[in-house]
């Protein structure tokens, strides 16, 4: 997964990010952070992101507060997804709604109101498109590859149908979800 990382957010984007080893780490790679992460038929990793609680440190509070009109989210219901990433080469066509529709299986489980998140505005489209609808949170800012915003991402049952039906999936997309430690998850 930090190998991925590197590749997209290092390499393809140019982002200025810590590798490590040839991993891509932040200061919010913490514990407490969840990862939803994807594998092609061969095993290797080809999408991610990372889920961590606003009750801690977090990007968009702790890097990019200026994105946010008003108070910053901070809540136990509340959690930030980031480094949402997938390989072009070996990730599905579909890979983005599958991804959000983990995000939220998850949230749903974890008993989530909502999720903030920190990305290009590019992806805007692209959550709209996979049946999600990001409200912005704020003004964008310019960050040298990028324009950045802050969205915020309703969990709600009708969200999960509807990107599930839109990413083409019947069922769970996450397979270990009853594994996850409850206690943890309400960080």
């Amino acid at each position: 997964m930090h190998q991925l990382r590197r590749a997209v957010f290092s390499e393809r984007l140019g982002w200025s990010v810590t590798v490590v080893n040839g991993l891509e780490l932040d200061q919010f790679d913490l514990p407490e952070a969840h990862y939803l992460v994807h594998y092609a038929a061969d095993g290797r990793v080809n999408a991610c992101t990372r889920l961590l609680p606003t009750t801690g440190p977090y990007l968009l509070a702790d890097v990019f507060p200026r994105l946010v009109d008003g108070e910053m989210p901070r809540a136990r219901d509340i959690w930030e997804s980031t480094r949402f990433c997938a390989d072009q080469a070996s990730a599905p066509a579909n890979i983005a709604a599958v991804l959000m529709a983990g995000m939220l299986e998850f949230g749903q489980y974890a008993g989530l109101r909502a999720y903030v998140s920190v990305s290009d505005i590019r992806m805007e489209p692209i959550m709209r498109r996979a049946g999600w609808n990001p409200v912005r949170l704020g003004g964008t800012m310019e960050t040298g590859t990028d324009t950045a915003a802050a969205e915020w991402l309703e969990v709600s049952p009708a969200y999960l149908a509807r990107v599930r039906n839109r990413a083409g999936v019947t069922g769970s997309v996450i397979a270990n979800l009853d594994e996850i430690d409850q206690g943890r998850v309400a960080a």
